[in-house]
């Protein structure tokens, strides 16, 4: 239950991160008009993604095409959450940008130009969501699965109250960072769960299959290497965090001092 927490809230407050800057941006810019699009752009891409983690959920359900989907999240997830770590830092400057080559359209035009932006930034996400979690249901009880979703988004709907109210206090680039090393860690995860997967049917070209699933039997949760791949997706953010505190607030103030 705990990768589909940090799973969920994760994607989650990258979707409302993406939906605060363009609201932000057009209040600032006086298009109010254009916010409505913007809303009926978040119910469109919900849905899709919904279905889409439906459709995969049943999928899973047959050997090698778990192993392929789960292989498949592990590469797209993890290439993707690499370009947004680096692209962070202009994330605000980017949306802006392109929000602003739909909204200067004049009429249904601007209408149609910034709901199509929104569906598709907003589906992005929701589609790596939908694709970890549909995976996931091969692994878990699906109803924990439902249960970590639905407490991760709640804990979305905290930090976008803290973040209304006091945003001052979100250190968003470590979040950033910490929630990133899980999720590739995770994609990991993901990789050597499909991997065994389709081993286990003889699906791998090249390869002895019955030895190759004997020796990553020990990866599956509740073995070994397992129980510590687990553990580790909570421990290594969690060292990361610290590392990082304590470089901002004791190492670097140092380095600081003995430059002056």
């Amino acid at each position: 239950m705990l990768e589909t927490i940090i799973i969920t809230f994760r994607e989650g407050l990258e979707m409302f991160l993406i939906v605060a800057i363009m609201l932000a941006y057009l209040g600032k810019t006086g298009r109010d008009h254009l916010k409505e699009p913007v809303y009926w752009g978040v119910v469109v891409a919900a849905i899709i993604s919904l279905t889409t983690g439906w459709h995969i959920a049943e999928m899973a359900q047959d050997p090698v095409t778990e192993g392929v989907l789960a292989l498949t999240a592990g590469v797209l997830v993890a290439t993707m959450t690499y370009t947004v770590m680096r692209a962070a830092k202009n994330m605000r400057q980017t949306i802006n940008n392109r929000l602003e080559k739909s909204a200067q359209k004049e009429g249904w035009s601007a209408i149609a130009g910034v709901f199509a932006f929104t569906v598709v930034m907003i589906a992005r996400e929701g589609m790596e969501t939908a694709m970890m979690l549909g995976t996931m249901t091969g692994q878990f009880n699906q109803g924990n699965v439902i249960i970590g979703s639905l407490m991760g988004f709640a804990a979305v709907g905290v930090i976008g109250y803290i973040w209304i109210k006091q945003s001052h206090r979100i250190n968003l680039r470590l979040f950033m960072q910490a929630t990133g090393i899980f999720l590739i860690m995770f994609c990991l995860h993901l990789f050597m769960y499909g991997f065994h997967e389709l081993t286990e049917v003889g699906a791998v070209p090249l390869v002895d299959n019955f030895k190759w699933h004997t020796l990553t039997e020990s990866f599956e949760p509740g073995e070994p290497i397992g129980n510590l791949m687990t553990a580790g997706l909570l421990v290594v953010p969690s060292m990361w965090i610290a590392y990082s505190y304590a470089w901002d607030k004791y190492i670097q103030p140092r380095f600081s001092i003995a430059a002056e």
